[in-house]
């Protein structure tokens, strides 16, 4: 998911009194992973951690974050475009 705003992460972190680390134990992640939210540097994180700090925000997920289309990589496939197979034993 990804944070609607950064500065609105860190005015509603700095409102309810937590510093990043007092977050971050909360939510059972890093500091580093807060901070990075809070600047920009990780555009997106789980659903699991949104939740998690939008509970100690005391705010609804959509408030704070927006979901993201699923942006893994389609499986690759070999020029005849079928699927690897096991090898049988």
């Amino acid at each position: 998911m990804k944070p609607i705003s950064t500065s609105i992460l860190r005015k509603r972190r700095e409102r309810e009194g937590y510093t990043q680390r007092d977050l971050a134990h909360l939510c059972k992640c890093t500091q580093a992973a807060i901070s990075a939210l809070e600047t920009g540097t990780m555009p997106q994180c789980s659903e699991d951690l949104a939740t998690q700090i939008s509970k100690w925000l005391k705010r609804d997920v959509d408030e704070l974050f927006t979901r993201h289309e699923d942006t893994r990589v389609p499986r690759m496939t070999n020029a005849a475009g079928t699927k690897r197979q096991p090898i049988a034993a």
